[in-house]
This record gives structure tokens, C-alpha cells and sequence, in this order.
């Protein structure tokens, strides 16, 4: 064998070397179960807005009609989230309010709200006016028996609230794996939430609550803003809503001490309330666990936008999410 025989076939070795490695690294790294990353989880890239920033939007059809404008919203504490979106100021209804499934918004701009029917039936000629008339509009305000879809009941339960979603053609989210049904007590509107006092378990204030943060991608509610907190007056406090129950009718109880409330670190809105890395720092500082690690899932990663450019290599993934 010359010398040129002996170096290709070194190559050749190093070469078969390489591809057994690599194959070995796959199979190693594919042993981890589909989704999870060794023992530890990736915090959600998280997309919020408060509560009093979605209130006074205006909801448009996919027609460019105006169907109405966000006045109020259904909370299902039991979920921890947003289940009905409440219209005001709809064609056709006067003082009338008209409830839809948080599901049938649909975010289309920083600023612009869109109607999503789901399954419902859209644009069957239901009368003579039908011509000329937003089909949308139409089909939400004009049939007769919608009218028992109209306000919102004295007792709202899940018998209503099933009701709702299944007439827009949505999907009723307390059906998926690891939600539970919601309870009546627990089922209010906003007004109930902002402005309200909050205690601790001893009945100690704990301040009163000036807003509530909402991801957008499920209407989970992620905090809840306090202010008037004993010691802190002149800032605001951020606190998962999950370490806050009922407790009567208009109470609610924020299961903490004074001393950890009093040291509770405060927030830039701008940069902390989509920061996922300070989302998980106070959901275990008031002892939760984050909800986007509950079912063990990795983080998505996220969507493209323009100026992001072609693919997100791992550096520019770390810097999007605060680490």
C-alpha cells in the first residue's frame, strides 16, 4: 500500500468515526422524553396584555363590520381564566350586552380585535333584511332564538357558560385534559376584580387590586396587579392569580405573610410582564408553580416576525427571553 493508499483510508476511518458519533449523539439525545429538555423545562415566551387595556377595544367581522365593543369580561376562577368576552354598543341590540367565548376573539393587529365564528353557521339568508347587511352581524343579532344568548344571567354556571360556546362554535376549554369544570361561585365578571381589596389569611390588608394580567394565547389570567400594599404605596405589585382565593362573596385572600409581601420585588410593566424569566421568579417566590410548566412541556419557540430574519439560532434565542 503507497502513501496515498495509507492517508485515504486514515480519512476514510476518521470519516466512519464521525458518522457513528453523531449517530451515537442522536440516539442519546432522543432518549429524553418528545418535548422535554433533560429534567428542567424552558419558560413560555409569553405574549400579555392587561385586562384594562383589552376593556374599550372594538371587535371587528371579517367583513370590516363592527360588531361591538369590549366592555367587561367572564372570569372562571377555577381555570385561572378569561372565559367570556362581553360586548357592548352591538348593531341591532341596543342597551343589550352580548357574551361570546373568549376563544371567538382573535388578536389581527397591535390595536384591532377580530370575531372568529368557529363552528357556527355564517351567511344563510335568515330574512328579507339579510341583503346588503354584514352576514357576521347578521347571523349574531337577527335570529330570534339568539335572543336567550343575549346578557348575562343573574347565576352564571356551566349548563350557561357550555351553552355559550357551543352556539360560536368553540370548543369548550374546561372539555381539554387537565382542566376542570367551572364552578358557579367561582364564574364573575371583572368589575368584581378591579378596585377590590384583598387580605391576608390572618384578614390583614394586603392592598387592593388595580389590574390583571392575561396571556394572550389562552386567556389564562398570569397576575394580578396590587396597589395600596402596606408598606409599598407608591409601587406595584405583581402576584399570581393563583395564590389568590375567594373568600365570601366580594373577598379575596392572597395566601402569603406580610413579611413576604413587604419584601415582594416590584416590576417594569414594559419589561417584566412578557419576561417569562421574572413570570417564574414570582410565581415560586409566592410559592406556584408556573402554569406553562405544568404538563412538563417545553417551551415553543417563537414565531417568526419580520424582523427576526430567517431562523433564531440558540444566542439570539437566550437574548429574546431575558437570559
Amino acid at each position: 500500500m503507497n502513501k496515498t493508499e495509507r492517508i485515504l483510508v486514515a480519512l476514510g476511518s476518521i470519516f466512519c468515526l464521525v458518522l457513528l458519533g453523531s449517530g451515537a449523539f442522536a440516539q442519546g439525545y432522543n432518549e429524553f422524553p418528545e418535548g422535554a429538555v433533560g429534567a428542567t423545562y424552558q419558560p413560555m415566551g409569553r405574549d400579555t396584555y392587561k385586562a384594562s387595556w383589552l376593556i374599550g377595544h372594538g371587535v371587528a367581522t371579517k367583513e370590516g363590520g363592527d360588531l361591538g365593543q369590549i366592555s367587561s369580561l367572564v372570569i372562571d376562577k377555577t381555570n385561572s381564566r378569561i372565559a367570556i368576552v362581553v360586548l357592548s354598543d352591538v348593531p341591532g341590540l341596543g342597551h343589550e350586552r352580548l357574551p361570546i367565548p373568549y376563544s371567538s376573539i382573535e388578536r389581527t393587529g397591535q390595536e384591532t380585535f377580530e370575531f372568529s365564528p368557529g363552528d357556527m353557521e355564517i351567511g344563510v339568508a335568515l330574512g328579507p333584511n339579510y341583503v346588503g347587511e354584514d352576514p357576521y352581524i347578521y347571523s349574531v343579532t337577527r335570529y330570534p332564538s339568539y335572543s336567550k344568548f343575549y346578557g348575562l344571567p343573574s347565576v352564571m354556571d356551566v349548563a350557561w357558560l357550555t351553552d355559550i360556546y357551543r352556539h360560536y362554535g368553540q370548543v369548550p376549554y374546561w372539555t381539554e385534559q387537565g382542566e376542570r369544570s367551572p364552578m358557579a361561585l367561582e364564574l364573575y365578571e371583572s368589575t368584581r376584580l378591579m378596585g377590590a381589596e384583598v387580605q391576608l389569611p390572618d384578614e390583614e390588608a394586603a392592598g387592593q387590586i388595580n389590574d390583571f394580567v392575561i396571556d394572550t394565547s389562552d386567556g389564562r389570567i398570569a397576575f394580578l396587579v396590587l396597589y395600596n400594599v402596606p408598606g409599598r404605596e407608591t409601587s406595584l405589585i405583581a402576584v399570581p392569580f393563583s395564590a389568590v382565593s375567594t373568600r365570601g362573596e366580594n373577598g379575596f385572600v392572597l395566601n402569603t405573610t406580610r413579611q413576604q409581601l413587604a419584601i415582594a420585588s416590584g416590576f417594569d410593566e414594559l419589561a417584566d410582564l412578557s419576561n417569562p424569566r421574572w413570570a417564574g421568579d414570582v410565581y415560586r417566590y409566592f410559592g406556584q408553580q408556573p402554569y406553562w410548566t405544568e404538563k412538563g412541556e417545553m417551551a415553543p419557540l417563537p414565531e417568526k416576525s419580520e424582523r427576526m430574519g430567517s431562523e433564531l439560532n440558540t444566542l439570539d434565542w437566550y437574548q429574546m427571553y431575558g437570559y
